[in-house]
């Protein structure tokens, strides 16, 4: 099975010179697909030669112009705002990872209680003779807030709450 030339091959055939294209034409002689293809690029060739470029206005060619201009000027607007998003997501994930640590550096991680240790006191036993309760409102401390507080007031009202079986 002989080798097919390409079309960027047979293209490179025709613009070359006689001599250095040999191989090539000698395919072309025994092969008739090259052949047949070589033939129809340059037919194609031949009708873009004849083809008048000076017949467009050049009010054509200049917007020709100015859309391509336009179409690379967006290209670029495209590649800073896709750099800007970047950036952005950049800047916002650097953020919730300094706000993460922070926080985490920032909260105390809960102590274990600490043991402690209870201690019971004993009273010793009272005799019949010390069954008096000391009335803690008729102590030195309290005796200069006498005159605010109607203390036996209250007493009376206790004693007669409790003899009605009513509690205040």
């Amino acid at each position: 099975m002989t080798k097919h030339y390409s079309e960027a091959e047979l293209l490179e055939t025709y613009y070359t010179q006689p001599g250095e294209s040999m191989p090539v034409m000698m395919h072309l002689a025994s092969c008739s697909d090259c052949a047949a293809r070589y033939e129809r690029l340059e037919a194609k060739l031949r009708g873009l030669a004849a083809c008048d470029v000076d017949s467009k206005p050049q009010t054509f060619w200049t917007r020709q112009r100015m859309l391509i201009m336009r179409g690379i000027d967006a290209g670029k607007q495209r590649g800073v705002t896709v750099a800007r998003t970047w950036r952005v997501a950049a800047a916002a994930v650097l953020i919730f990872i300094l706000g993460g640590t922070l926080v985490y550096e920032t909260v105390d991680v809960p102590k274990p209680p600490a043991r402690t240790e209870t201690v019971v006191q004993i009273q010793p036993k009272v005799s019949a003779d010390e069954s008096v309760v000391h009335d803690a409102w008729q102590s030195d401390e309290l005796r200069d807030f006498h005159g605010m507080v109607q203390w036996e007031t209250w007493d009376d009202a206790k004693t007669q709450a409790r003899a009605k079986g009513s509690s205040l």
